[in-house]
């Protein structure tokens, strides 16, 4: 062998495209606890770190978490709401709990049903299908109150001045899973069917069930098997409704979220961007096979959905088939602006969009020691009317994303080497001496190869090296025809970007 079948070949980091054949795929087979944007090349990715969970406040809840709401009173005060089973909340500013402020009598939210909140000039109104439409006025901010008694819903949207339901109940005709009705114009307490104030209601036939509602300078009713625009033309009308979509439509209501105007959700066969009406796939040939094989649907009312306030970041929590008790154990995370996914662990059970409350310098003495201070003193979150991120667990404590960096954990498609470097022996067998992940940041690799002779084979895994201090290699010498390489960075990484690989043809027989 000659020295000029020495080789260090360079394969920068790309999509992560799990659903592609390992062999030669074009993007990454894993792209773990972390985020995906630009690279420096054309078709490349720069992995960026993701913080787990820190505790914010230790507080309570009766239940699990089911829904949650942010909103601002006249005087720009940011509030912060929480709901489970039986009680609707307030976080206090004064001592970081939450404060029950349930109608009188409290609620019975079933195991499947979410609550979920709208906005409406000053009042925060809620719904969870099995009680009556709630309300509060956030410059009172004293209790919640029935807003209606004459229609519940499972969804809820405001438009136009309307408060709009989706999949409701009333006493007289009782669920009707198909059906918007919407309140009089301006008026969000009035559902009295009426021309002069324009309540009344629509069905829409023949596409299933209303998941979700979503608006832009228009109204769109996503159903199981269909989507439906609906505008506001005034007069006798009301509104217009026309099929945007037919035959594709939303499998999780909770995947539902709205960013910038455009909206995303689940379909039976994978993710979806709703853009003035016209659908788009987002997830084929990339995650859509692998989050179906992964998540375990039966849980997917646990599901939540926020988008990251500060980065063009979508996060879907859920249960995988590996969750322990059907706790939320997985995130997909979708870079809305590059097109790129990534997925990570689940730190928190409950995801959701919050505005931090602003922080005395007492009010720092219930944190007792530095290394419990939820993030740095420069963070948003010490300030008031923030938009942030934050979870909850299982029992309503509140979490920022201010705690240790995650460890990254990539895989690399699948090479058959000795096809990709000088190879005058015609061998189809490539010796991998070292791998060099390049990253940077105060981070610790390792570094894992798998190998097999045939592609009907199971891959050998071998056990995690360390890369050199002084050369970053990790010294492997690995014989084989096809070869993977798995790359986990621990500590204080920032980005990761990159892999080199010294290898050489094996010698023909």
């Amino acid at each position: 062998m000659g020295v000029q079948d020495l080789a260090v070949i360079d394969v920068p980091f790309t999509s992560f495209t799990p659903d592609l054949p390992r062999l030669n795929n074009p993007g990454l087979v894993k792209a773990h606890n972390c985020t995906a944007g630009l690279g420096s090349i054309q078709g490349g990715v720069t992995l960026f770190p993701l913080k787990s969970a820190s505790l914010y406040s230790n507080t309570s809840m009766d239940s699990r978490p089911l829904g949650s709401a942010i909103g601002q009173d006249a005087t720009g005060n940011a509030k912060v709401y929480g709901a489970c089973a039986t009680k609707i909340y307030k976080l206090n500013p004064a001592d970081r709990q939450w404060t029950d402020i349930s109608r009188v009598g409290g609620y019975s939210t079933t195991a499947s049903e979410k609550w979920k909140f709208v906005e409406y000039g000053s009042l925060q109104i809620g719904t969870n299908f099995n009680d009556e439409v709630q309300y509060i006025d956030m410059n009172v901010d004293t209790q919640f109150a029935n807003l209606t008694t004459l229609v519940k819903g499972r969804h809820i949207a405001t438009h136009k001045g309307f408060v709009i339901l989706g999949n409701t109940w009333d006493a007289l005709d009782g669920g009707v899973p198909y059906r918007v009705r919407w309140s009089g114009i301006e008026a969000p307490s009035d559902w009295t069917f009426s021309a002069a104030t324009m309540a009344d209601f629509q069905d829409l036939h023949g596409f299933g069930a209303i998941q979700g509602i979503v608006t832009d300078d228009s109204c769109y009713v996503i159903l199981q098997r269909g989507i439906v625009q609906m505008s506001f033309v005034g007069g006798s009308f009301i509104f217009q409704f026309t099929d945007r979509v037919v035959g594709k439509g939303c499998a999780v209501s909770e995947s539902i979220t709205t960013v910038e105007g455009k909206h995303y959700f689940l379909s039976d066969d994978g993710f979806y961007k709703l853009e003035q009406g016209n659908l788009t796939p987002i997830g084929i040939g990339k995650i859509n096979d692998w989050f179906l094989d992964t998540a375990d649907l039966s849980q997917a009312h646990l599901m939540t959905v926020a988008a990251d306030p500060r980065k063009t970041l979508i996060y879907w929590q859920f249960v995988s088939k590996d969750a322990v008790t059907g706790t939320p154990d997985k995130q997909l995370i979708f870079n809305y602006v590059t097109g790129e996914w990534t997925t990570a662990d689940a730190t928190t059970a409950f995801l959701f969009n919050s505005v931090s409350l602003p922080w005395t310098i007492d009010q720092l003495d219930a944190f007792i020691a530095i290394d419990s201070v939820p993030a740095s003193f420069d963070d948003p979150i010490w300030s008031g009317g923030k938009n942030m991120l934050w979870g909850m667990n299982a029992t309503g404590a509140v979490y920022s994303f201010g705690g240790p960096t995650m460890e990254l954990s990539v895989e690399t498609p699948e090479f058959q080497l000795a096809r990709n470097i000088p190879n005058e022996t015609g061998a189809d067998i490539a010796i991998v001496n070292a791998v060099r992940p390049l990253f940077e940041g105060d981070g610790t690799a390792r570094i894992q190869v798998g190998t097999r002779k045939l592609q009907n084979e199971d891959m050998s895994w071998s056990l995690l090296n360390e890369c050199h201090a002084e050369t970053g290699f990790a010294y492997v010498r690995n014989r084989s025809r096809y070869q993977r390489f798995r790359i986990n960075i621990s500590g204080d990484w920032k980005k990761a970007y990159s892999l080199q690989i010294d290898a050489q043809p094996a010698g023909k027989r």
